[in-house]
């Protein structure tokens, strides 16, 4: 069980970024000491804070997470992480999207 500090029903997930199909993968980091992480994120604005305005995501409640903990050899939850600025994706707009309804799988 998690406890929510922000104010969607769940946690923000990034995905991998894929162009043309509906199926979308969990973005998983390999931290420095080789363990695998999951970051995860209590509101959108944290998301686009700390991986950037053009990473992909989903919404997941307590059960999607336990689905993605149980689907991928995952050793840590990193929560409200902020990743690498190498590692963020940067859309040239600028624009971020405002709520959950808007396209999350750009």
């Amino acid at each position: 069980m998690f406890e929510h500090r922000g104010s969607s029903p769940g946690l923000y997930v990034p995905l991998q970024p894929s162009e043309g199909t509906a199926s979308r993968t969990v973005d998983l980091r390999i931290l420095p000491d080789g363990r695998v992480g999951l970051a995860a994120y209590t509101s959108l604005t944290s998301l686009v804070q700390n991986c950037g305005n053009g990473q992909p995501w989903g919404l997941v409640d307590e059960h999607g997470l336990a689905e993605i903990r149980a689907s991928a050899e995952i050793d840590v939850v990193l929560l409200d992480a902020a990743l690498p600025l190498p590692d963020r994706r940067i859309r040239a707009d600028s624009s971020t999207p405002g709520t959950y309804m808007t396209d999350p799988l750009r």
